[in-house]
């Protein structure tokens, strides 16, 4: 998007290209504020438009003739634009003079104030910023939309605050190892059940046929019936369960591994087409995401991966770690893989246990539009989120050992000759299903439809 030096605030337009056609260029102006008029279409002369480059800013899109240019501006811009937000968020009336707005981008983002003065006007122009114009003088305010969002985000963060404050208060008077952990075990269930559906319950327990007993498991109670509840400690089936997860006061290289033995054990025993969620949450660690990522990875070099799913989701300690595990190359021709990820914030809000939340809620059947709505409450903090791949589990041409029998199709008849076309099948199956289980996440198939299409085990 491009706007010109020349525009008033109260009258900041932004445009793009629309088709440029030999010396010809259609450039579009628009503005979000309904109390500007904007110029609409207009065509210009190539020399003509490239003339007046110079007294324009792009802050959004690049044109190939501008990419070198603008290039470092735009980065300059994502990287610290959240400074402005927070900025501008935690002021009186969430506004700021003109000057004092230009100061801000300018020390915050590093421009000079020509360049902060176009930022200013795009965002204008785009309703990010409103022009507000007072006896007192001229004020850039955030937008209403821009503010409800704000407003979402410290929200969702506050989540963290309250895990974290309630947490630490115990250790002020009970030093007691295992009353803390009961404690904290107890803290999380509690913030759980403010968000988790009434037809889901939220206790303690086994799933039948494994020993492995359960910090948190959360099952379907509107649709099973438990094999056996006394208050909170419930026996269920395997089918019924949507999360189990560990809870650890520190995380730490044992207690890592003992939740993710643990995973292991709850996965053993026949595969179910419909994934239910496996989490580690912790309250404290002298690690970083890095070395929590490093020992996920031994694990996993030792405890191979063999069937899709089967294995740890998210791992998170309010404020400094989030990990998680999903599959990668699902838009290309490479084999899909189970990969090792990082979550990292660098907008100023604590978002691990928010992304925690949102991935456990995602494996939690409910209305259709329902799932979306719950999915887009917390996919808000996304782009505050940076997600840089750790390391892939597993070798990079992985097929899982265990599959369904209607994802092998027509390979049994393969002679060993033709091994090569059979494994082609089954690296696409793989994506398919991985894709499938992503659509079911995000409300676009139901539980039945995943169950009638993998209904067999080979």
């Amino acid at each position: 998007m491009i706007i010109n030096h020349k525009d008033d605030y109260g009258e900041a337009q932004t445009g793009k290209i629309i088709s440029i056609d030999g010396d010809s260029v259609r450039f579009y102006w628009t503005c979000d504020d309904e109390k500007t008029k904007a110029r609409g279409l207009v065509t210009y002369n190539m020399d003509e438009f490239k003339q007046q480059v110079d007294p324009f800013v792009i802050v959004d899109r690049t044109c190939t003739f501008s990419d070198e240019k603008y290039g470092r501006l735009q980065s300059m811009i994502k990287n610290n634009w959240h400074k402005v937000i927070n900025t501008m968020h935690s002021s009186s009336q969430k506004r700021l003079k003109v000057d004092g707005c230009i100061d801000l981008l300018v020390s915050e983002i590093g421009v000079s104030k020509l360049q902060a003065s176009g930022i200013i006007k795009s965002r204008l122009a785009a309703g990010t910023f409103k022009y507000v114009k007072l006896k007192l003088g001229t004020y850039i305010a955030l937008g209403i939309n821009e503010i409800a969002l704000e407003n979402k985000k410290r929200y969702l963060s506050s989540i963290s605050n309250e895990i974290r404050s309630q947490s630490e208060r115990i250790n002020y008077v009970i030093s007691h190892g295992q009353t803390v952990g009961n404690y904290r075990e107890r803290l999380f269930i509690s913030v759980l059940r403010k968000f988790v559906p009434k037809k889901f319950h939220v206790a303690t327990g086994f799933i039948e046929g494994s020993s492995k007993q359960i910090d948190i498991i959360i099952y379907d109670q509107h649709n099973y019936i438990p094999v056996f509840r006394e208050d909170d400690l419930v026996v269920v089936k395997k089918e019924a369960v949507i999360a189990v997860i560990e809870i650890k006061t520190t995380l730490s290289s044992s207690t890592l591994k003992d939740s993710l033995e643990g995973i292991d054990r709850i996965c053993e025993g026949p595969m179910s087409s419909v994934p239910f969620f496996k989490g580690i949450f912790a309250f404290e660690t002298e690690w970083n995401n890095k070395t929590a990522a490093d020992n996920i990875a031994i694990f996993y070099d030792e405890n191979k991966i063999d069937a899709i799913h089967e294995h740890l989701d998210v791992v998170c300690v309010p404020g400094k770690i989030c990990a998680f595990i999903d599959y990668n190359n699902l838009d290309n021709d490479e084999y899909s893989c189970p990969s090792l990820y990082t979550l990292e914030d660098a907008k100023g809000i604590s978002i691990g246990e928010s992304f925690f939340f949102q991935r456990l809620f995602s494996f939690m059947e409910v209305e259709v539009s329902a799932r979306k709505i719950n999915g887009l409450y917390f996919d808000v903090l996304r782009e505050t989120a940076h997600r840089p791949l750790h390391k892939i589990l597993t070798d990079e041409d992985w097929t899982p050992f265990h599959i369904f029998f209607t994802e092998l199709g027509s390979t049994a008849d393969f002679d060993a000759d033709e091994f090569d076309q059979a494994m082609e099948i089954k690296k696409n199956n793989v994506k398919q299903r991985v894709k499938d289980v992503r659509d079911w996440m995000a409300g676009e198939m139901d539980r039945n439809q995943l169950i009638e299409k993998y209904n067999s085990i080979f």
